[in-house]
């Protein structure tokens, strides 16, 4: 930030997004480091590195952070002001493709019979628009990896809030298109190309577990961990362990392959605090607390609360696509409030409070699950028909929002009644409305 003190810094005659590059190299920042203090100097946590590459490559421009960027910088904000923008590179056209005046027919063909089939104010058919899209690329060029990036990104948000039925069908078309454009990438890309390979599998393995599509969702979490395999980089490994470990819970997966997922992390990361382990940490606390070993669960949650405590900060202030890049506090106060209400801790009350003061707006189904467990607690303590009366309104609630996550959470709360009670017309009745099975705990 500059005083008065400070000297006008010497800039080059460069593009805005070249000169934003060159000052903040200068300043020996990394992007993600650039947008936190961006994100602290202006009061918000909405910006990611993602964004500062998109300014850094003339995508876009910063707009309304041009202020805050000229103060985190250190320049005066009209040197920011008076650079021109970069103009992108554009292929020439060459004039008409290869393609046959057959192929061009029948692709008007296959567009026109698809609207005509469903009435004048549908959309063409995604087969056909997948088609036009091949032609236009095939005189505008292909895509880059910066836009892969992107679009995973954008997936990685919408998987907090957005119903995972939803996204299984735009996410499969875009991983189809990323494993074409993958073919044709530059090799001195590769590695690049295949952390982003791993990453939109997870995000593939992770959507269809929440989608409760369980039998297709095993299949693509062996899909992941190959892919990260393939990356040579143990986090990207572990990460995909301990993904796999939380989300098995929920799938009712056997307590043994959770465990053993969770050691997969332990070793990988040989006491390395990482993301990966944090997950992984939390999976042995719930584990733990299912099989009734109530100590080793408390003793996770504790090792977790360490990792956190020696985690960056920009990982922990992500709580945007916490789901792949974050970490932030209120997975931890999540973990705990679960953890403490299957144990039945003195403290679980507590726990529960600070996991709903913890959790972000915008995030009904993580709110939800937490209130879940001040239902699994009632019941626990002998309140069975008030507190699976309070599960229920908070699922109905939910409406279309509703994933596997919160489904399963919702059947802890009728596994929490005594066993003299699971007969019950209101346990069977609750159990009904929602499909619910009775867990292995």
């Amino acid at each position: 930030m500059l005083t008065e003190k400070d000297p006008p810094v010497e800039a080059p005659d460069l593009p805005l997004p070249d000169l934003l590059k060159h000052l903040r190299e200068a300043a020996g920042m990394t992007q993600a480091e650039e947008a936190e203090r961006l994100c602290a100097h202006t009061g918000t946590w909405t910006l990611t590195r993602h964004e500062v590459g998109r300014w850094e490559q003339g995508r876009v421009r910063p707009g309304a952070w041009l202020p805050a960027l000229a103060q985190v910088l250190g320049v005066e904000l009209n040197l920011l002001e008076r650079a021109p923008s970069k103009k992108l590179a554009v292929p020439s056209y060459a004039g008409p493709s290869n393609d046959s005046e057959q192929e061009s027919e029948l692709l008007r063909r296959t567009l026109l019979a698809g609207i005509a089939g469903v009435g004048v104010s549908a959309v063409a058919p995604l087969e056909g628009l997948e088609q036009l899209r091949t032609v236009v690329d095939r005189r505008t060029g292909v895509s880059v990896l910066a836009e892969w990036e992107e679009i995973a990104w954008e997936y990685g948000l919408q998987m907090a809030g957005r119903p995972p039925s939803m996204v299984i069908h735009d996410l499969s078309l875009d991983v189809l298109a990323f494993q074409q454009a993958m073919d044709r990438a530059p090799s001195h890309e590769a590695g690049q190309w295949r952390f982003l390979n791993a990453r939109f599998t997870f995000l593939m393995a992770d959507t269809l577990g929440s989608a409760g599509r369980g039998r297709e969702s095993r299949h693509w979490w062996a899909s992941a961990r190959r892919a990260a395999e393939q990356t040579g980089n143990r986090h990207t490994m572990a990460l995909a362990h301990a993904s796999e470990a939380v989300q098995g819970l929920y799938e009712d997966r056997p307590l043994a392959l959770v465990l053993s997922r969770v050691n997969t992390v332990l070793d990988l990361m040989e006491g390395r605090p990482c993301q990966a382990m944090a997950r992984a940490l939390g999976a042995r606390a719930h584990a733990l607390a299912l099989a009734g070993d109530h100590a080793s669960a408390y003793a996770a949650l504790d090792e977790q609360a360490d990792v956190f405590d020696a985690l960056p900060d920009e990982v922990t202030r992500n709580q945007l696509s916490y789901a792949m890049d974050g970490w932030p506090l209120f997975r931890l106060l999540h973990t705990r409030s679960l953890v403490y209400a299957l144990c039945g801790h003195p403290r679980t009350a507590q726990a529960q409070q600070e996991a709903l003061a913890a959790h972000p707006v915008g995030r009904p189904r993580q709110t939800a699950q937490v209130r879940l467990h001040e239902a699994i607690s009632a019941v626990r303590g002998g309140d069975v028909d008030d507190g699976l009366e309070y599960a229920r309104r908070v699922v109905t609630e939910l409406g279309s929002n509703v994933n596997r996550f919160v489904l399963r959470t919702a059947a802890l709360v009728a596994d929490a009644a005594p066993a003299t009670a699971q007969t019950h017309d209101a346990v069977l009745d609750y159990r009904r409305q929602f499909a619910l099975s009775r867990g292995e705990s």
